[in-house]
Protein backbone atom coordinates (compact mmCIF):
# COMPACT_ATOMS: atom_id res chain seq x y z
CA UNK A 1 0.00 0.00 0.00
CA UNK A 2 1.28 3.41 -0.88
CA UNK A 3 1.45 6.35 1.43
CA UNK A 4 1.21 10.05 0.70
CA UNK A 5 3.10 12.20 2.56
CA UNK A 6 2.22 15.41 3.49
CA UNK A 7 3.88 17.61 1.73
CA UNK A 8 3.81 21.54 2.84
CA UNK A 9 1.22 23.61 0.59
CA UNK A 10 3.56 25.75 -1.88
CA UNK A 11 0.21 27.45 -3.27
CA UNK A 12 -2.64 28.69 -0.12
CA UNK A 13 -5.10 31.28 -1.57
CA UNK A 14 -5.70 34.31 0.09
CA UNK A 15 -8.95 33.52 1.99
CA UNK A 16 -10.49 35.73 4.15
CA UNK A 17 -11.05 35.09 7.72
CA UNK A 18 -13.60 37.34 8.26
CA UNK A 19 -17.00 38.16 7.17
CA UNK A 20 -16.40 41.53 6.44
CA UNK A 21 -13.47 41.30 4.61
CA UNK A 22 -15.22 38.42 2.80
CA UNK A 23 -18.40 40.88 2.36
CA UNK A 24 -15.28 43.26 0.79
CA UNK A 25 -13.23 40.69 -1.08
CA UNK A 26 -16.39 40.67 -3.34
CA UNK A 27 -18.55 43.31 -3.57
CA UNK A 28 -22.18 43.04 -4.34
CA UNK A 29 -23.89 43.83 -7.36
CA UNK A 30 -27.64 45.37 -7.07
CA UNK A 31 -29.53 43.95 -10.02
CA UNK A 32 -31.75 41.30 -11.97
CA UNK A 33 -31.18 38.06 -10.23
CA UNK A 34 -28.60 35.60 -12.52
CA UNK A 35 -32.21 33.00 -13.13
CA UNK A 36 -34.37 36.33 -14.80
CA UNK A 37 -32.14 37.31 -17.04
CA UNK A 38 -31.71 33.87 -18.12
CA UNK A 39 -35.68 33.73 -18.61
CA UNK A 40 -35.51 36.76 -20.36
CA UNK A 41 -33.08 36.21 -22.88
CA UNK A 42 -34.49 32.33 -23.54
CA UNK A 43 -37.41 33.87 -25.76
CA UNK A 44 -34.60 36.16 -27.41
CA UNK A 45 -32.62 32.80 -28.06
CA UNK A 46 -35.75 31.00 -28.89
CA UNK A 47 -36.42 33.98 -31.67
CA UNK A 48 -33.12 33.42 -33.20
CA UNK A 49 -33.10 30.03 -33.30
CA UNK A 50 -36.99 29.84 -35.16
CA UNK A 51 -35.78 32.54 -37.69
CA UNK A 52 -32.13 30.21 -38.08
CA UNK A 53 -34.20 27.17 -39.02
CA UNK A 54 -36.64 28.55 -41.35
CA UNK A 55 -33.80 30.35 -43.12
CA UNK A 56 -31.93 27.40 -43.66
CA UNK A 57 -35.34 25.09 -44.60
CA UNK A 58 -36.29 28.45 -47.48
CA UNK A 59 -32.58 28.42 -48.67
CA UNK A 60 -33.05 24.33 -49.32
CA UNK A 61 -36.34 24.48 -50.60
CA UNK A 62 -35.27 27.03 -53.03
CA UNK A 63 -32.12 25.42 -53.79
CA UNK A 64 -34.47 22.26 -54.58
CA UNK A 65 -36.78 24.18 -56.77
CA UNK A 66 -33.91 25.46 -58.60
CA UNK A 67 -32.73 21.86 -60.06
CA UNK A 68 -36.05 21.29 -60.66
CA UNK A 69 -36.68 24.16 -63.09
CA UNK A 70 -33.13 23.45 -64.13
CA UNK A 71 -34.83 19.46 -65.01
CA UNK A 72 -37.87 20.71 -66.27
CA UNK A 73 -35.99 22.93 -69.13
CA UNK A 74 -33.69 20.85 -70.21
CA UNK A 75 -36.67 18.19 -70.73
CA UNK A 76 -38.31 20.87 -72.45
CA UNK A 77 -35.92 21.74 -74.74
CA UNK A 78 -35.40 17.76 -75.44
CA UNK A 79 -38.74 17.71 -76.69
CA UNK A 80 -39.16 20.99 -78.76
CA UNK A 81 -36.09 19.18 -80.52
CA UNK A 82 -38.29 16.26 -80.75
CA UNK A 83 -41.04 17.70 -82.08
CA UNK A 84 -38.77 19.93 -84.43
CA UNK A 85 -37.66 16.64 -86.08
CA UNK A 86 -40.92 15.01 -86.16
CA UNK A 87 -41.91 18.07 -88.21
CA UNK A 88 -39.64 17.70 -90.00
CA UNK A 89 -39.55 13.97 -91.22
CA UNK A 90 -43.71 14.33 -91.76
CA UNK A 91 -43.39 17.07 -94.39
CA UNK A 92 -40.47 14.67 -95.78
CA UNK A 93 -43.09 12.11 -95.86
CA UNK A 94 -46.01 13.73 -97.58
CA UNK A 95 -43.88 15.91 -100.27
CA UNK A 96 -45.42 14.65 -103.89
CA UNK A 97 -42.10 12.94 -104.98
CA UNK A 98 -42.44 10.86 -101.44
CA UNK A 99 -45.89 9.68 -102.22
CA UNK A 100 -45.26 9.20 -105.89
CA UNK A 101 -42.14 6.90 -104.71
CA UNK A 102 -43.71 4.84 -101.88
CA UNK A 103 -47.01 4.40 -104.51
CA UNK A 104 -44.25 3.43 -106.91
CA UNK A 105 -42.55 0.64 -104.25
CA UNK A 106 -45.90 -0.66 -103.16
CA UNK A 107 -46.83 -1.55 -107.30
CA UNK A 108 -49.59 1.63 -107.44
CA UNK A 109 -49.76 3.20 -110.83
CA UNK A 110 -51.95 5.80 -112.00
CA UNK A 111 -55.13 4.11 -113.75
CA UNK A 112 -55.04 4.23 -117.51
CA UNK A 113 -58.43 5.60 -118.00
CA UNK A 114 -60.82 8.05 -115.68
CA UNK A 115 -64.25 8.34 -115.42
CA UNK A 116 -66.48 9.97 -113.82
CA UNK A 117 -69.65 8.80 -112.03
CA UNK A 118 -72.84 11.18 -111.46
CA UNK A 119 -74.70 11.16 -108.18
CA UNK A 120 -78.76 10.04 -108.90
CA UNK A 121 -81.02 12.65 -110.34
CA UNK A 122 -83.43 12.37 -107.36
CA UNK A 123 -82.43 13.91 -104.04
CA UNK A 124 -84.63 11.94 -101.64
CA UNK A 125 -82.79 9.83 -99.03
CA UNK A 126 -83.16 6.54 -98.99
CA UNK A 127 -83.59 6.58 -95.45
CA UNK A 128 -86.79 8.52 -95.62
CA UNK A 129 -89.05 6.11 -95.93
CA UNK A 130 -87.91 4.07 -93.00
CA UNK A 131 -87.68 6.75 -90.80
CA UNK A 132 -91.38 7.62 -91.79
CA UNK A 133 -92.75 4.22 -90.89
CA UNK A 134 -90.60 3.82 -87.75
CA UNK A 135 -92.60 7.49 -86.90
CA UNK A 136 -95.51 5.77 -87.16
CA UNK A 137 -96.61 7.83 -89.78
Amino acid sequence: MTTIALEPRLWIPNLPFDEEEAVAAHPRQRGLPRSLVAWLLLPALAALVAVGVMYAAQTAQATALTYQIASLRTAKAQLLNTEASQAQRLQEVQSAGQVAQSATRLAMAPPSTWSVINPPATKTDPLTPVILALRGG
